[in-house]
Order: C-alpha cells, then structure tokens, then sequence
C-alpha cells in the first residue's frame, strides 16, 4: 500500500523551509524518510492562492521541491476543500493545469475533478467533469466515487474498465458508519473471490487506522501526521511490534493538554528513557520535539510514511469479525488524526 502525505503548512512546504525554521536536522528527516506527497490543485495550481511559486515554471515552490527529491506524487483536485470555502473550481482551469505539468510527467496519480454532496446529482456532475477531463481532454484523470453514491455509480466506473478508482467522501462519516459502507463496497463489488483488489482503488483522507489496514487499498492519503503535530503529539511505532504509540510533547495547547497517551512532561525516568531511544533514530531529542512543531511535523511524516508494510493484499469475510482484535494492535484505540480523539 501506498501511503501519500496530504495537508498545507507553508513552513514546511520546502526542505529550505525547514531548514529555516528547524535547522538541518529536521530538513534530514523530511528528505531522508518522505517518499510520497499528495498536493491540492485548490493551494497549489488555483489562481490567488498564496503558495509560493517557482518563477520559472510557475509551479509552487513545494512541488518544485519533491521532483527535485524524485517523490512519488499525487495530484488532488482540492474540490472538497473548495467546497466548504464556497468556492468552485473551472474544470477549464484544472484541465489546463494538467496537460501544462504532463509535459514534465510530474504526476503518478490525477484524480478527476469531483462534486460534493450525497445525492445522485453529486454523482452525475463528477461524472461529467470525468467525461470532459478524460474523454474531451484527453487526460489521464481516474475517476472518484464518494461512498454516499449509489451502487450503480461504482459498477458503473467498474463496468467502463477503469483500472484506479478512488474512493471519497470519508472524511465527513463516523468510524463505525464508514466500516460498515467500505465493508459492502469491497466485499461487494471491489475484491476477487479470494479477497484480492479487482482494481487499484485510492482512499482520500483516512485517518483511522484499522480502515487504513483492513482493505488492500493500493494507495491512501491523509493528514494525521501533521494534525497529530499541530496539537502538541508524535506517534512512534514500538521496535518489533505492529502497534503505535502516542507520546505529548508540547503543552502550549488546550487541545495537547488534553490529549491521550503519556505525556512527555509526566513520564517516569524509565519511560522517559523508551522514548528517547524511539526518538533517537531521527537525529533529534524530546526536548526538541516538545519545543517547535517543526521536528514533530518530520517525525510523524517519516512514522507515518513507513506504515506501507502494514498493509494488507486481500479482504475476506474472516475480516468482519476482527474489530475488537485490531484495537489492541492498533495501540491505546489509536485513531491517527481524527479531531474527535483529543
């Protein structure tokens, strides 16, 4: 499974941005240790957004930054995020903004331009923006289906022979309510009789972990690294366990005050010990980590991205009955970045 890094911080969009804010240690962490990048076409390719650009190909320095380190990138429409800021995207705009960067073949993944909302004319408007990006265009766009369409939308993207679907509209559903709709779209519709994927299918925006690897999903995105930072935490993987653990560091937020999991200022001098040998690999200290967001951006980054061996190749109905199970590996009910868990 692939693992993309989504989310918009301009401090961190570039390895010199780090290195100014964080120093070399932490621009080391960001280079040695991320692979994969999920950018929005809403911040970094729209008219009037304030992300900075290179001034020799117009791309935003941040993109400029991960070709040059040769990462595996993603490109999303960035229609959610228009959404719920009430504004809307050309599909004209996006369309030439595509074809400008297939000339430099920057892109692994271009998602289609997608309509928010639940109904059947969501649906059909997503379809036409696919249609006139894939067919009219000429594009290499994979088409999104959100999991509050009707069936008849997946088989109709599956019956066409598209061979990457991604999956959407996740962010806005309960934990318990997105388990029970992916359940019946992968049993249904998404898996061989032997629990293997028909097709590559792509989750947008999965930040609980038992979803992430309960599916074989051949790529997901999210931002749990860097809201895991932003409110005071890192999560570490324990040496030779399949489990995460999330230590506090900062205390200069409510939300980390009242965050789960040890506390960095509270641990007795044993734990305090273990976590400083989970921390030492990246090549900076707790203090550090408890003082600027910037080092516990990086770590989560690189925690997050080495998660890809967890995935899983198959689904089967063995798997409906693991949920109690997957808690205890998954670590402290550990939902990597869901606002709800702190």
């Amino acid at each position: 499974m692939k693992i993309y890094l989504a989310g918009e911080r301009a401090q961190i969009s570039t390895s010199s941005a780090l290195r100014r804010v964080g120093g070399e240690a932490v621009a080391s962490i960001w280079t040695k240790h991320v692979r994969r990048r999920l950018f929005s076409f809403y911040y970094h390719g729209l008219e009037g957004q304030n992300f900075e650009k290179d001034p020799d190909t117009g791309l935003s320095t941040a993109i400029e930054d991960s070709i040059k380190f040769g990462w595996d990138l993603f490109l999303d429409s960035g229609a959610f995020t228009a959404f719920t800021k009430g504004v809307q995207i050309p599909e004209r705009e996006y369309a030439i903004y595509i074809n400008k960067c297939a000339k430099r073949n920057i892109w692994t993944v271009c998602s289609s331009l997608d309509a928010i909302g639940k109904d059947i004319e969501a649906a059909r408007k997503s379809y036409k923006y696919f249609r006139y990006l894939h067919r009219k265009a000429g594009l290499d766009v994979k088409p999104v289906f959100h999991v509050r369409e009707p069936d008849n939308v997946l088989r109709a993207y599956l019956d066409e022979g598209h061979e990457y679907i991604l999956i959407g509209g996740m962010v806005p559903e309960s934990t318990r309510d997105l388990r029970e709709l992916l359940d019946h779209f992968w049993m249904k519709y998404l898996t061989n009789a032997d629990g293997t994927a028909k097709v590559k299918v792509h989750g947008f925006g999965l930040t609980d972990a038992q979803l992430m690897f309960r599916y074989p999903w051949h790529s997901v995105d999210s931002s749990s690294w860097l809201m895991t930072g932003i409110f005071g935490s890192c999560m570490f993987r324990k040496p030779g366990e399949r489990k995460l653990k999330k230590v506090v560091f900062s205390e200069e937020s409510p939300q980390a005050r009242k965050a789960k999991g040890w506390h960095y200022s509270t641990m007795t001098a044993r734990e305090i010990d273990e976590v400083n040998e989970w921390v030492a690999p990246y090549g900076v200290t707790c203090e550090q980590l408890s003082q600027h967001y910037s080092f516990r951006d990086v770590v989560n980054a690189a925690v997050f991205q080495s998660l890809e061996e967890w995935g899983t190749d198959r689904f089967t109905d063995t798997q409906l009955r693991i949920t109690d199970a997957a808690e205890e590996m998954y670590g402290d009910g550990f939902q990597i970045a869901s606002e709800e868990d702190w």
